[in-house]
């Protein structure tokens, strides 16, 4: 008599576990009473969330270069930190990593006022993050006809720059606010760059690092009194950078981003000793020749002439213009 086969056994998961695993995604929602009911499970959730959004900040970083970041410091009575700001080409970089999309894009808005070569073009749009399920709206983006980068265009074709930068403008804000790239310590730069060529000293500099002519090459204020070294490989001054971290001061070139693969740096204080040798000797102040003493009139008379006395030309009187 043939024997009933016997039924496959099937090692069901138990819910709790299937749970969990869940969870653990980043972009699946999780409430406090969710992760309570997990008990021990739910600390393990939230060290793998963690660690995923950990991983992908490093990775974004590391997917943008220095020219991308504009770095901004706190006044030095309020603790001088320093923090990176990614601008619109950075946030192109690093969109896909987080699996950003820009929904409902508006109709660029062009805004003017009494003068028709000034104007502003605004725009709005939604975000929203396929990995953490966050999503923003009503976010703005602009920007304007008086711009550095739209300087010396006319026409159409500055109409058309300062619109495409209002749309560029719009995702970069997106992207900066649902990736948390809108304000990045220094440090995480530097940590996320380490063993690589990047290094924070190439990112442009913004608010906090002296004046606007400073941070395009003019001279710090707290600079040595002599001129810079000029960079070989764009003919532009060096500007100088002091010593910070255990690195002694420099000079390097504000537009290294143009020639990334020729370094220009300079040791400071070796640029000031060679000037200071080469500077000829100052001169000491010549004396004024004094003033000839008026010479007394004869047989010491001093007495005034009067106006019959006085010697006018042969054709001119008293008071007739000379």
């Amino acid at each position: 008599m043939p024997t009933a086969a016997a039924e496959p056994v099937v090692d069901l998961e138990p819910e709790e576990e299937r749970t969990a695993l869940a969870l653990r995604t980043p972009e699946t929602p999780t409430t406090i009473n969710e992760l309570a009911a997990l008990k021990g499970e739910a600390l393990e959730v939230i060290d793998a969330r963690v660690q995923v959004i950990a991983t992908l900040r490093k990775a974004s970083i590391r997917a943008t270069h220095p020219e991308d970041w504009l770095l901004f410091k706190a006044p030095e009575e309020q603790g001088g930190q320093v923090v990176g700001y990614l601008q619109d080409a950075g946030a192109d970089r690093v969109r896909d990593l987080w699996g950003i999309e820009v929904r409902n894009v508006s109709k660029p808005e062009k805004i003017t006022g009494n003068d028709p070569a000034v104007f502003h073009y605004l725009i709005t749009g939604d975000g929203y993050c396929k990995l953490t399920r966050q999503e923003v709206v009503a976010i703005e983006g602009g920007r304007s006809s008086t711009d550095d980068f739209v300087k010396g265009k006319t026409g159409v074709e500055l109409e058309l720059l300062v619109r495409k930068a209002a749309r560029a403008n719009l995702d970069g804000n997106i992207t900066r606010e649902l990736a948390g790239m809108k304000s990045v310590p220094i440090g995480e730069l530097q940590a996320a760059w380490a063993g690589t060529t990047k290094r924070v000293e190439a990112c442009r500099l913004g608010r906090g690092f002296g004046t606007h002519s400073e941070r395009l090459g003019a001279r710090k204020e707290t600079a040595p009194d002599v001129d810079p070294p000029v960079c070989p490989h764009c003919g532009t001054k060096g500007v100088y950078r002091p010593a910070r971290d255990g690195r002694a001061a420099f000079y390097g070139c504000p537009n290294y981003e143009k020639h990334r693969d020729k370094k220009f740096i300079v040791d400071a204080e070796q640029w000031v000793a060679e000037q200071a040798q080469q500077k000829p000797p100052t001169k000491p102040p010549t004396k004024p020749e004094p003033k000839p003493k008026p010479t007394p009139p004869p047989n010491g008379d001093t007495k005034p002439m009067t106006a019959g006395e006085i010697p006018f030309g042969r054709d001119r009187q008293p008071g007739e213009d000379g």
